[in-house]
C-alpha cells in the first residue's frame, strides 16, 4: 500500500511539474523580453538583429541557429507566422501608438524577443486628436471626425492625411479648430485606409492619432426607394440597395393597411409580394448581413391599389371613346365629300359662252354653242301649223 501511495505521489508531482513548465513557457512567450541582451545571452538566441522595416511593413531578423517555427505577436496578441523563418509581414503598421512586437517560438530551443515600434513621440498625448472615427454614407462619401485634445493649445490646428494625401474638405468647431473631414468617391480608396491626424502648434509638439478603417465595416447604408405595381389582388414591391463594399443584406418592411395597426415582414430578397393590399403605406430599413445594427427607417411610401377591375374598365372605356371619336370624324369627312359630289351631279354648273371675237379661245370663259353637236342638254323642236281659229 505504501508503495502504491508513493507511486501516486510521484505521478502527481510529475504532472504538476509539467503544468508548471507550460505556465513558464506561456509567460515566456507573452511577456516581452528586451532584445537588448548581454552579448553571451544574445549569442545563444536562434535569431539576432531584430528590426522593423516600415517601408515593407516587415519585422525581420537574422537567423542564428536552427528553429522550426517562429510566430509574431503585437502586444501579446498572435498576428502571423514567420515567412521562411526570416520575417513577419503585417497588414498595417501603427504610426502613432507605440506597440510591442514580439518574436517567439514554442519549439526547442524556445525563445521570445521583442522590440517597440514606432519610437515614442514627443509632446503631451492629451493634446492629440481624441475619439477619431470614420464612416461611409450616401454610397460614395466618407466622413471622419475627432475632438480637440483637452490640453490642445489655442493655436493648435489638426491635419488629416490618408495614403499621403491631405483631406480635401474640413469642418471646424466654434474655436476654428478642424474637427471633421469629408471625402467623395470612396470606391477608389480600396477596402481599407489608414487615417492619420497630426497637430501643429507654434509652441508645442503634438502627438498624432491614427485609425485603420475597414470601409465595409463602417458603412451606414442608404435606404432605397420602393417601386411597385398593384391591383386589388396583389402588390409587387421592389428595391435595390447600392454599396461599393457590401453585397449581402437583410431587410425589414413595416406595412400598414388602411387604418389597421402596422406590422413587419422580413423578406429574404429585395422584393415582396403583398396579397389583397388595398390602400397601404410601407417603409423599409436595411441591415448588413453580418451585423446587428439596422439602418434608419426610410420615408413612408403610399400605394393606392383599391382600383382592380374598375380601373381597367375606365382605361378600356377611355380607349374605346377615343377610337369611336376617331371613326366618327372619319365618317363625317367621308359623308361631307360624298354630299358635295352628289350636289355637283344634281346641279351641274351652267356652261359659259365662248367669245368668237377673242383670239384666245382656250382661256376664254365664253363657250359657243354648236348646233351640229348633240348633247344631253339639246331639245328637239317640232313644227306646229295653225290652221285656223275656232
Amino acid at each position: 500500500m505504501r508503495d502504491r501511495r508513493k507511486a501516486a505521489d510521484l505521478r502527481q508531482q510529475g504532472a504538476g511539474s509539467r503544468i508548471a513548465m507550460r505556465v513558464v513557457w506561456l509567460a515566456l512567450c507573452l511577456t516581452p523580453v528586451s532584445r537588448v541582451l548581454p552579448a553571451e545571452q544574445d549569442a545563444d538566441l536562434p535569431i539576432k538583429n531584430l528590426r522593423m522595416e516600415p517601408e515593407t511593413r516587415r519585422l525581420t531578423w537574422d537567423l542564428n541557429g536552427n528553429v522550426s517555427e517562429i510566430k509574431c505577436f503585437i502586444n501579446s496578441q498572435e498576428i502571423t507566422q514567420a515567412v521562411n523563418r526570416s520575417f513577419c509581414e503585417f497588414y498595417v503598421l501603427p504610426l502613432c501608438a507605440v506597440s510591442n512586437f514580439t518574436v517567439a517560438s514554442s519549439q526547442a530551443p524556445a525563445f521570445s524577443v521583442w522590440t517597440r515600434y514606432p519610437p515614442p513621440a514627443e509632446g503631451n498625448p492629451e493634446a492629440a486628436a481624441q475619439r477619431l472615427g470614420c464612416w461611409v454614407h450616401g454610397v460614395d462619401f466618407l466622413t471622419c471626425s475627432w475632438e480637440a485634445g483637452r490640453a490642445a493649445p489655442r493655436d493648435l490646428q489638426y491635419h488629416l492625411t490618408y495614403e499621403m494625401q491631405e483631406c480635401p474638405r474640413y469642418e471646424v468647431d466654434v474655436r476654428g479648430t478642424r474637427v471633421r473631414c469629408h471625402f467623395a468617391g470612396v470606391s477608389r480608396l480600396g477596402g481599407h485606409i489608414q487615417v492619420l491626424v497630426n497637430g501643429s502648434s507654434r509652441g508645442a509638439s503634438i502627438p498624432c492619432s491614427e485609425r485603420t478603417v475597414e470601409l465595409a465595416d463602417v458603412e451606414r447604408l442608404t435606404v432605397p426607394n420602393i417601386t411597385g405595381t398593384c391591383n386589388k389582388s396583389y402588390s409587387i414591391m421592389e428595391w435595390k440597395v447600392s454599396s461599393h463594399f457590401n453585397h449581402r443584406f437583410t431587410y425589414e418592411l413595416e406595412i400598414q393597411k388602411g387604418t389597421d395597426p402596422p406590422y413587419t415582414e422580413k423578406p429574404r430578397r429585395n422584393y415582396y409580394v403583398l396579397p389583397n393590399p388595398g390602400n397601404y403605406a410601407v417603409r423599409l430599413r436595411v441591415q448588413l448581413y453580418f451585423r446587428r445594427t439596422w439602418s434608419e427607417w426610410g420615408a413612408p411610401q403610399r400605394f393606392d391599389c383599391d382600383v382592380g377591375d374598375d380601373g381597367h374598365f375606365r382605361d378600356w372605356l377611355t380607349s374605346s371613346l377615343i377610337l369611336l371619336g376617331s371613326l366618327l370624324s372619319l365618317g363625317l369627312g367621308v359623308a361631307l365629300c360624298g354630299r358635295y359630289s352628289l350636289l355637283r351631279r344634281l346641279f351641274p354648273p351652267i356652261p359659259h359662252m365662248k367669245d368668237p371675237i377673242s383670239d384666245n379661245l382656250q382661256s376664254s370663259k365664253v363657250v359657243a354653242w354648236e348646233a351640229s353637236r348633240a348633247s344631253g342638254e339639246d331639245c328637239q323642236v317640232a313644227e306646229v301649223q295653225v290652221l285656223g281659229e275656232t
